[in-house]
């Protein structure tokens, strides 16, 4: 199918592509990750293009996809004839990232191939937040540190083979050993085959919450084929990949009953905004995952359907603690007391100021109230030594100015706006500030090459807390950037590991929060809404869990 405006955008991601090489991924989390974030290599054509040249582009970057697709594909033979699979016209989904690699054990790569129907974690929400399975039975307690896992019989890898206990066991043993995202909950979990569907899982730290430690977006299941490549479970497999510009898929054929009706699926990537609103208006692609609250006010005025729900993602601020200025808790206060939440929630059309990590709806959420004072803002700049010596309007101590680098990613639009609200009412406060835009953020935050950075997490994507509360801010976990430590918050976290799901839990998460809001290794920002455009042939998909399950079960029939 030759799509004009598609074109032009594949013209514009190889060429950059050609000129500055591939854009890196960040975090999610599922960037991942914090889910991961897109690839600013594309851009929008130069004006006069043909569509004579276009269509051109468009061959060669199809060849290109089915190409990359050969190299990154299962390859893997089915182990019996396949079951039919596929209906209906191709869905066109247009999304801010496209993984670079099919590497389940890669950093925040598991959370993508999740989110497109590639692959899936044992245990899952569903639509009304309740934890489901499609692989396993249950899971049941043996002692504190052990539990069982029983296994659906029957069950199958998208390759025909089937999805036992030895499979299973080895995937959570390979992911423990290679993903350091994957130790958070409970540390080293290991895994043992008992008979076809039983393993026995022994965790390194205790924990209550097994399903959802199982939920987390590391542990998808998966297996080695004999060439090297990895085999998945989700409703669709992978056909072809051209590495952050294009994903084509196709429907598992021994997920379930519906494999046959479910149609193949291709997933874009636009880096801009205004690109992706114009395809959608052109009918080019189905959805558009997400836009902005002006780009939905503007489809909407065009007769289409933008469908709106909390994100349950959380825009915050990571602070560099670690690092002179920031090291000083009054420098860290005066930044947070100069942000103005309110005209943030403004300029973003939506949302809720945060009160914690967690999305609001949640009973864990947090109960800090944030406050705007920039008179106080600058008192507490001023009881750390800085102050404006030479009438410059800047703040400065022993001779040098307080400097900040900003630093945010693209697939996350709406923290440019945050970060730009933010640098000019740091700048009020007399701060020198500066901003960048990075297409690798886990790379740069890894790295510490950042003061504050902008960055957004689904911060409860199993439906419970520790998993984000024990990765950001338990002392040497994975996404523990900034060296943050505090005992209380510590042992606050080895207690909830302790205790059942339910209000005590919570009221121990709640003040994690607190210690957290008291010395602001992250700023607590905006809980935010989105928006999905849809055409017709999807008005019945509804989006859940952020954007963990873009492509789920669902989509399509």
């Amino acid at each position: 199918m030759k799509r004009k405006i598609i074109s032009v955008l594949l013209s514009a991601v190889m060429m950059t592509a050609l000129l500055a090489g591939c854009g890196g991924q960040s975090g999610s989390s599922s960037s991942g990750s914090a889910a991961p974030a897109a690839s600013a290599a594309a851009s929008e054509a130069p004006a006069g293009s043909s569509e004579k040249a276009a269509s051109e582009v468009a061959e060669a970057a199809a060849a290109s996809t089915e190409a990359a697709g050969e190299a990154a594909s299962t390859g893997a033979e089915s182990t019996e004839a396949a079951p039919d699979a596929g209906s209906g016209e191709a869905i066109v989904i247009g999304t801010t990232y496209i993984v670079d690699t099919i590497d389940p054990t890669n950093s925040g790569d598991p959370w993508s191939l999740t989110a497109d129907g590639i692959s899936e974690t044992l245990f899952k929400q569903n639509e009304k937040g309740e934890l489901v399975s499609h692989l396993a039975e249950g899971i049941e307690k043996k002692d504190d540190k052990t539990w069982i896992l029983t296994l659906k019989p029957d069950m199958k890898f998208s390759d025909g083979s089937a999805v036992d206990a030895a499979a299973v066991a080895d995937c959570i043993n390979d992911i423990m050993a290679n993903n350091e995202m994957a130790t958070a909950s409970a540390g080293v979990i290991k895994a043992t085959a008992g008979d076809d569907v039983t393993v026995e899982l022994a965790t390194e730290r205790t924990t209550t919450v097994m399903a959802s430690v199982l939920c987390e977006w590391t542990n998808v299941v998966y297996k080695k084929a004999d060439d090297g490549s990895f085999v998945f479970t989700g409703p669709f497999m992978l056909k072809n990949l051209n590495p952050g510009v294009q994903m084509d898929l196709t429907p598992n054929p021994y997920y379930d009953e519906n494999a046959s009706k479910r149609p193949d699926v291709t997933l874009m990537a636009f880096a801009d905004g205004a690109t992706m609103q114009q395809a959608f208006s052109a009918g080019e692609i189905d959805m558009a995952f997400t836009v902005t609250p002006e780009t939905a006010i503007a489809l909407e005025g065009e007769g289409h359907t933008v469908k709106n729900m909390d994100a349950g993602y959380q825009y915050f601020t990571i602070v560099n603690m670690a690092k002179d200025p920031l090291s000083d808790l009054k420098v860290r206060q005066a930044i947070n007391l100069a942000l103005n939440r309110e005209d943030t929630i403004t300029a973003l059309k939506g949302g809720r100021v945060a009160t914690g990590f967690f999305a609001q709806y949640y009973d864990f959420a947090g109960e800090v109230e944030e406050k705007t004072d920039e008179e106080e803002a600058k008192k507490l700049l001023k009881d750390a030594g800085y102050e404006d010596s030479d009438g410059d309007g800047l703040v400065d101590k022993d001779g040098k100015n307080l400097t900040l680098k900003l630093t945010t990613y693209p697939s996350r639009p709406d923290l440019s706006i945050l970060m730009q609200l933010a640098a000019d009412e740091l700048n009020s406060i007399g701060i020198d500030v500066s901003t960048e835009v990075v297409d690798n953020i886990d790379e740069v935050l890894g790295k510490g090459e950042f003061d504050l950075a902008f960055y957004a997490q689904h911060t409860a994507p199993t439906g419970e807390p520790g998993y984000a509360l024990n990765q950001f801010f338990r002392t040497g976990e994975g996404k523990n950037n900034v060296g943050y430590s505090n005992k209380e918050v510590d042992a606050l976290l080895d207690e909830m590991g302790t205790l059942e799901a339910g209000s005590e839990r919570n009221e121990l998460a709640k003040q994690v929060q607190a210690h957290v809001a008291e010395d602001l290794p992250v700023i607590f920002l905006v809980d935010p809404q989105w928006n999905i455009a849809v055409s017709e042939k999807l008005q019945n998909y509804q989006p859940y869990c952020g954007d963990y399950y873009v492509v789920n079960d669902q989509l399509g029939l």
